[in-house]
């Protein structure tokens, strides 16, 4: 018997898809309206190669994060990453963000993973906003490399906290259960 959760079908087409679609679209109309076809098209290269480039992180990324679903025991990261973890859960949220490497393609794949296996929006946020404020590997390789270690320790030391105060405010404002992660995440 299979641990995986109830299969929950994703929109294809969802409202943010098409804002995007329509933003993108009435931008790339007035490039070539505004700066001509020659511009448009040399964008639109641009961008298809970065898309070319950018393509298989998020497919890895994606498919980590379902294969996560399967593989995390459900009962094990509500008890450590769920509505009733407390501080307990939020703290190793932050932490876990601020140590993983990679980018939003690793990153927020990982947070749909852990909240389809029963990690909360608040340990969701804390995860993400560690990620995002404490990374360790950003900080050592490109921080320290820019600025003066006193603004980076500053910097640090002032965002440390951060990812815990955010995690507890996602859990009081949006509360303890309920559905967060595109119809998917339960939290236990």
């Amino acid at each position: 018997m299979s641990s995986r959760p109830p299969d929950h079908r994703r929109l294809v087409v969802d409202p943010a898809l098409i804002v995007v679609l329509v933003v993108a679209l009435a931008a790339g109309m007035l490039c070539f309206v505004l700066k001509g076809p020659a511009v448009f098209f040399e964008v639109l290269s641009d961008d298809l190669r970065l898309l070319a480039a950018i393509a298989p992180k998020v497919l890895a990324g994606v498919l980590l994060a379902g294969l996560l679903t399967v593989l995390l025991p459900r009962e094990q990261v509500a008890r450590w990453m769920g509505a009733r973890s407390g501080l307990k859960g939020l703290s190793l949220a932050a932490f876990a963000g601020a140590l993983l490497p990679g980018g939003p393609m690793m990153t927020f794949p990982l947070a749909v993973a852990l909240g389809t296996a029963g990690a909360d929006i608040g340990t969701a946020t804390a995860f993400v906003s560690g990620w995002a404020l404490l990374n360790v590997n950003r900080t050592l390789v490109w921080e320290m490399s820019f600025f003066d270690n006193d603004f980076v320790l500053l910097r640090y030391g002032l965002s440390l906290l951060l990812p815990i105060v955010l995690g507890w405010l996602a859990r009081v404002l949006f509360g303890r259960g309920g559905s967060w992660v595109g119809g998917e995440g339960r939290a236990e």
